[in-house]
Formats: structure tokens, sequence, C-alpha cells
């Protein structure tokens, strides 16, 4: 019979010396003879974890107090958003820097990241455009942006050149929109371009991109305007009033 196939008896089995027995011996000896490492490396496990515990807490209690101070400041801006804000600058002043605030002291935290882009919000209701390009830019690069809000910031961006009347930017960042098929701006991408070349005086320009507008979206419910806006575009129309 070959040695490897012979069969090891019960009896063997049990004469085999047990591991972990075998090393609770071998530890408990190192720690009669070296009492003092083994209090030492005692020390040190509890240490780790006691740093790890507190980690932990104070970490929740950062992501907490974050999202409490967030959702004030955020219920704040609704309600002044609600009412007349012409009449209100202080109040804006007041919720720009508790999101700033917020953006500042937790910036790799969701609620940071989400305070930034209210921030933003706020800049731009006060018409203050340049700052509230800044901040739109600045959430681009957040783990936010990349979770799936890339197309809300291009949005914002677009939108925040629209009203600073910086058309060409305007329609590149529209344009990006527009293609994407995944985008919830897709349609209104495409409106907003035909509209931005319409504004620049650009009649051929605006033609093409209200008929791919209904080719893409032909059930759209502004659809008839679209059309009239095609007519009243297009060459012949020009010709004719003439």
């Amino acid at each position: 019979m070959n040695l490897a196939e012979k069969k090891i008896s019960r009896k063997e089995l049990l004469n085999e010396p047990d591991e972990f027995i075998t090393l609770s011996g071998k530890t408990i000896q190192y720690v009669r003879n070296h009492p003092r490492q083994a209090t030492t490396a005692v020390a040190v496990v509890v240490l780790i974890l006691l740093i790890g515990l507190g980690f932990h807490y104070y970490n929740n209690y950062r992501e907490n107090k974050s999202h409490e101070l967030l959702q004030r400041a955020i219920y704040a801006y609704e309600a002044v958003a609600r009412s007349d804000t012409s009449t209100m600058p202080a109040q804006l002043d007041q919720i720009q820097a508790e999101f700033d605030h917020v953006a500042s002291q937790y910036p790799s935290l969701s609620s940071g990241q989400q305070a930034l882009l209210y921030s933003g919000h706020v800049l731009f209701r006060k018409k203050e455009y340049a700052g509230a390009l800044e901040k739109y830019k600045r959430m681009q690069s957040t783990q936010l942006a990349g979770e799936g809000l890339s197309s809300l910031m291009l949005y914002h961006i677009g939108k925040t050149y629209l009203a600073m009347n910086q058309y060409e930017q305007a329609v590149v960042i529209f344009d990006q929109l527009a293609k994407d098929s995944n985008s919830p701006y897709q349609r209104e991408a495409y409106g907003a371009i035909a509209r931005m070349y319409e504004m620049m005086n650009r009649k051929k320009e605006a033609v093409q991109a209200y008929r791919q507008y209904l080719k893409i979206f032909p059930e759209a419910p502004d659809a008839a305007f679209v059309k009239s806006r095609i007519s009243d575009l297009s060459p012949q129309s020009a010709e004719e009033s003439s």
C-alpha cells in the first residue's frame, strides 16, 4: 500500500498535538518570561482599539453635526426662496455664510459638498453670477459630482453663463448636455441652444437646433411653438416678409 494512501487511526489523531493549545501554551509561557513586554503589547493593542473607536465616533459626530447645520441652512434658504428676496438681502447674506461655513468645515463630507452647491444657488439668486460660477465649477471635482450629479453641475454652469450673457460659453456647456442621452436636461439643453443662437442673431444655427430638437423630441409639449420659430427664422419667411 502506498504510504500516501495509508489511513491515520483515531489513536494517532488523538496523539497529534493541538495547534491551538500549543500556541496558547507558548503564549502563556512568553507572558510569564516577559511580563513587561507582554504588558506593553496589551497596552498598545488597547490603545489602537480606543483610537479606532474614537475615530469612528468622531466621524459620526461630524456627519451628524454637518447634516444638522446643512438642513438648518436649507430650511432658511427655501423659506426665503418662497418669498420676495429683493427685500431680504440680509437674510440671503446670512444663509450664504451658513452654507459657506458647512462647506469649509466639512469639505470631504456629503453635507459639505451639498453646502457648496447651495452656496452657488444663493449667489445666483443674489445675481452674483461670477461667484456662483466659481462654486459650481468647484462642485465638479467633488465626490457627489462623480456619483451622478455631473449633469446637474453642467446645467447650473450653463445657466449661469446664460445669465451673464456669455452665450458662446453657454452653448458649449449645453451642447455637452444635449449629447448626453442619459442626462435629464437633454431636452432643455437643445431648446436653450436654439434660443441662444436666436439671441446671437445666428438664425441658421437656431433653425438647425430647433429642427434637431423636433427630431429627437417630436412629441415635446412645446413642439408647436418650436415649429413656429422654425417658420419665422427660415429664409423663406424672411423673403416673404420683405
